[in-house]
């Protein structure tokens, strides 16, 4: 008869049971979802900043549960003479709220980030990346104009100098050629004892100087092993494409 009295002032004292407890993580809140043997009937109580008692509900269980990647760093489920009491550890500002299942069997406690990554800053942040990489595009163009614009002044002051030097002209004597397309073409000539490798066209780049004993090709063919031997014969298809670029731009100034 006593045990009787017993259950029935527990069941007074306290609407349910505490069956479990599950925790559901997610980036700027946190659920705990308490599962009962009854229908749910009490009251949510905040007793200081972080802890919290839900009224009628009866438990024996202390529960612990740590979080390392959350704003929330820890929380402590024990029973009170009240209830259930909820003890938060948080990093950031919180706010909570509380909903129960459709069946009145289950208590969805949910903390809440108060101060979460807003989207609006992340978007903020990839704006000011973009900006960032056009001004260092704008940067590029400008550096990359300034060279041209050098490269240009050179060829320029390259071409009046030699125009204005004719006896280097008639003391030249041109020992082969070849044409390397309808502008360009690479010349050996003789110079005071010396014989230099030019190309010659849209642009003026000397290849390679030889000593006065080397042999002067007598055909085609030994002018072609004379060219391999030099090594800025590979890169002639990019000196004639970049004094194409820069005659363009000298035309246009």
């Amino acid at each position: 008869m006593k045990k009787i009295i017993l259950i029935c002032l527990g069941v007074l004292l306290f609407g349910a049971n505490l069956i479990n407890v599950n925790f559901f993580e997610s980036k700027n809140k946190l659920d705990i979802l308490f599962s009962l043997d009854g229908v749910f009937k009490g009251k949510v109580k905040q007793v200081s900043k972080n802890s919290y008692i839900l009224t009628d509900i009866s438990t024996d269980k202390v529960i612990q549960k740590e979080f390392t990647k959350n704003f929330i760093n820890s929380i402590i489920i024990s029973p009170d003479k009240n209830g259930v009491r909820i003890d938060i550890t948080a990093n950031k500002p919180i706010k909570t709220s509380v909903a129960l299942t459709p069946d009145g069997y289950g208590v969805r406690f949910r903390i809440i980030n108060e101060k979460p990554i807003k989207v609006q800053n992340v978007q903020n942040s990839l704006q000011n990346l973009n900006a960032n990489k056009e001004g260092l595009d704008a940067v590029s163009y400008i550096v990359g104009i300034s060279i041209l614009i050098i490269l240009a002044l050179i060829l320029w002051f390259l071409k009046r100098k030699t125009a204005s030097l004719p006896s280097l002209r008639e003391n030249m004597k041109v020992l082969a050629q070849k044409p390397i397309d309808a502008k360009n073409k690479i010349v050996l000539f003789e110079y005071q004892d010396r014989k230099y490798l030019m190309l010659i066209g849209n642009t003026n780049v000397l290849l390679d100087v030889f000593a006065d004993d080397v042999a002067v090709p007598k055909n085609e063919v030994e002018f072609d092993e004379m060219l391999k031997l030099s090594k800025k014969y590979n890169n002639i298809d990019k000196y004639i494409q970049n004094a194409e670029k820069l005659k363009e731009f000298d035309e246009r100034i």
